[in-house]
């Protein structure tokens, strides 16, 4: 059986058992997918506790640090519902109405436990009560059917709007449900402020973005302090999935009493059962916990770890490394069971003389590299390909070459590429934001190559101050009786790299039959010196005219000693200008990251779409101007 054989029985094999056991895929959460149990708040203030949450696959269980306690369990309790419609006018009108017809699958009646039903739009004259708490379905129908295109979104002033409504409200549950897309711009709250007012209102809050231009990191923590659920959609037309699985959720709330566990430990374990699906909650004596950030153990000390375990993306990308695994694994397996034609009877068959000519190995050995698997050495090889076609590889190999790095050009650039969509995607499944996700991966390509330069231009600058030391040390071994390729070897055995390894590798390649010039030129264009060019153009120009070589290399020595004298005393001087064009380059980035610390809602009005972005690219833009105008003055050529 040859490898590609071998290689699709193993993906085959692969793809069968995830077939058979894999997750099953759902692009809504809690469409399609198994049962799943969440836990919203706990309250463990008395002698009787009370847990409250989601079920969908029935009415939980509870044990307390691994004890079962003996806990009543109401299923579902009655829900009064405020539904928040962004209607900013930079949304298309379908939109708007789509997220309408959405939430009228909330309506009273239509959903399990929903009694009553409140609308407020975020852009109509700033967050405007579009229908209070009613009973009556066709009266918040036609509440959400009034609602279109208007003005700027006021979302957090919206979510405030929302908690009063809910403040005065009687009912076990209290939930606001936020259709959300464009970017608040006229609110008079804060997003803390609106927080605080649904925490007073012992409400949750569950969002439906479309993420244009929305905060989503101020929602997501909205939403982790206070319960609930967020549930981003990639289209306009995924809202009515979303609003029908959270009309499944509201019919399999539920609320848990018990008597409170024996112990004096400040905290305790509390373990949920639903059928298959389980939850884990730390509930600590005389407090009221609410939301994934107070009920998660350990939340405070591992919050980005749970939120990376907790994302689906991550989850995916571990189901995909387990089937690359499991590939790998059956691969290897066959391998060892099944002949191969890469085998060394088949290498040793060129040496038989009953093989006939044109019999022998049909496929060369390929280049040596780091990817010695021969996926990987595929995916390289097309890496390769195309940055050869776009004139890349090149380029890339010399500055590979300058660095002294023992990688192959395609190498490198298929590596950088990987991490770089690996990190684009981690932001992205953390954030949920484009523009830093992209951010992300701009600096994942970036750094390397930095890194990259930074490598090449130090040794540059090491080869360039060794050079008359060296022409030091060439010139004295030519006036001891040495010939100029005897002089070259003894010097390079005398002088550290990088001078030393560029002198062996010109003294090899001369061994080789390439003649000195040659390699010397060589040299010289590898590393990007001027100087050892005009060093190599004088030994050119005295091997033709004749004259004394060694008295020639010292003047040459002399001048190169004295203009690196003349280059440190230019940068002592334009040290102050380098300096000053450093600070002001790092200074806004530095204090609006500052800025972000300590007030994180204020800076954060400077990332909207409009205003916002344009002061932004035109504060880069200047001071883009300033830098390259402070560099200009600052670099004189000597």
């Amino acid at each position: 059986m040859r490898r590609p054989a071998a290689w699709a029985l193993a993906v085959a094999i692969a793809l069968a058992a995830f077939a058979a056991g894999g997750p099953a895929a759902s692009g809504v959460p809690g469409v399609g997918a198994p049962a799943h149990l969440r836990v919203e708040a706990i309250d463990a203030r008395t002698a009787t506790w009370k847990v409250t949450g989601v079920s969908t696959g029935g009415k939980p269980t509870i044990s307390a640090d691994g004890k079962p306690v003996d806990a009543t369990v109401t299923q579902p309790p009655d829900t009064d519902v405020v539904v928040v419609i962004d209607n900013d006018r930079s949304l298309g009108n379908g939109t708007v109405q789509l997220a309408g017809q959405a939430a009228s699958q909330l309506m009273p009646g239509a959903a399990p436990s929903v009694r009553r039903l409140g609308v407020v739009a975020t852009a109509t004259a700033g967050a405007t009560q579009e229908s209070p708490l009613t009973s009556s379905a066709p009266e918040a129908t036609a509440a959400i059917a009034g609602i279109q295109q208007s003005g700027d979104a006021a979302t957090w002033d919206a979510l405030d709007r929302a908690a009063r409504m809910l403040r005065n409200s009687d009912a076990p549950s209290k939930r606001v449900v936020a259709f959300v897309a464009a970017a608040d711009k006229l609110s008079r709250n804060t997003a803390n402020s609106a927080r605080s007012a649904l925490r007073l209102s012992d409400a949750r809050l569950d969002v439906v973005e479309l993420p244009l231009g929305v905060d989503t990191v101020a929602l997501d923590d909205m939403v982790s302090q206070l319960g609930g659920s967020v549930a981003p959609v990639g289209s306009d037309d995924q809202f009515a999935a979303t609003a029908a699985a959270l009309a499944k959720d509201y019919g399999s709330q539920f609320t848990a009493t018990f008597p409170a566990p024996p112990g004096d430990a400040d905290s305790v374990m509390l373990d949920l059962r639903a059928g298959r699906a389980t939850a884990q909650a730390e509930a600590v004596r005389g407090a009221v916990q609410v939301g994934a950030a107070g009920v998660t153990p350990g939340a405070n000390e591992t919050g980005l770890v749970n939120r990376l375990l907790s994302n689906g993306l991550v989850h995916w990308l571990a189901v995909l490394l387990l089937a690359l695994a499991v590939i790998g694994f059956v691969w290897s397996m066959l391998s060892l069971v099944v002949p191969d034609d890469d085998s060394l009877s088949r290498r040793l068959r060129a040496y038989d003389e009953s093989v006939q000519e044109g019999e022998g190995d049909d496929e060369e050995d390929g280049p040596v590299g780091m990817a010695t698997v021969p996926f990987l050495q595929r995916a390289v090889a097309l890496t390769g390909e195309v940055a050869d076609k776009r004139g890349l590889l090149e380029n890339m190999e010399t500055t590979l070459e300058r660095a002294n790095l023992p990688l192959r050009a395609a190498e490198a650039m298929f590596f950088v590429g990987v991490t770089a969509a690996i990190s684009g995607l981690l932001l992205f499944s953390i954030t949920k934001n484009p523009f830093v996700a992209l951010f992300g991966t701009a600096l994942a390509v970036m750094l390397p190559k930095t890194w990259l330069n930074i490598r090449v231009r130090r040794r540059q600058k090491k080869f360039v101050n060794q050079l008359p030391d060296m022409l030091a040390l060439l010139a004295g071994t030519l006036k001891a009786g040495y010939s100029i390729t005897q002089g070259f070897e003894a010097v390079s055995r005398e002088i550290e790299d990088p001078m030393g390894r560029e002198l062996r590798r010109v003294v090899t390649e001369h061994r080789l039959g390439r003649t000195l010039e040659d390699a010397l030129d060589a040299t010289s264009e590898r590393m990007g010196s001027d100087d050892f060019a005009w060093t190599v153009m004088a030994i050119k120009i005295q091997r033709e005219v004749g004259g004394n070589l060694a008295e020639l290399l010292m003047t040459v020595a002399n001048t190169m000693t004295q203009r690196e004298r003349l280059r440190r005393d230019v940068a002592s001087l334009t040290a102050e200008g380098r300096m000053s064009a450093l600070i002001l380059g790092l200074l806004p980035p530095a204090l609006g990251l500052v800025m972000y610390f300590m007030n994180r809602e204020y800076i954060m009005q400077l990332f909207t779409p409009g205003m916002g972005y344009v002061m932004i690219g035109a504060a880069g833009i200047a001071m883009a101007i300033g830098f390259a105008w402070m560099k200009k003055i600052i670099t004189i050529e000597v």
